[in-house]
């Protein structure tokens, strides 16, 4: 792979987690506005949740596993994976000062 192919590997995926982390508070105030506050069997609409600096919605099984494990999951894990990435790669590297060490010099082990 070349230098702007994993350059934009990485930023990818910080994408990605900026979209689904903005895609779960957008799922917030949907449910907010849109959601019932009492139970509605019919629908499947019988889980409970705190939303929206707790406010009570009922919400189906599937727009709960939505809400609470599947965006913020693809969130951490985009994070973590473009952080890994980037480690690996050092394509994001901070630039040595004077004194030949960079900002995390410290952090890493001494080569020897």
């Amino acid at each position: 792979m070349s230098v702007q192919q994993k350059k934009a590997a990485i930023i990818l995926f910080v994408i990605v987690a900026a979209f689904a982390w903005s895609y779960r508070l957008y799922l917030d105030e949907f449910y907010y506005a849109n959601a019932p506050r009492g139970p509605v069997p019919a629908e499947g609409r019988i889980r409970r949740e705190i939303i929206h600096h707790g406010a009570h919605v009922f919400l189906t099984q599937r727009e709960l596993f939505n809400f609470n494990v599947l965006f913020p999951s693809i969130s951490i894990g985009s994070v973590l994976i473009a952080g890994l990435l980037s480690m690996r790669w050092k394509l994001f590297c901070f630039q040595k000062d004077f004194k030949g060490g960079d900002l995390f010099s410290w952090f890493r082990k001494k080569k020897t």
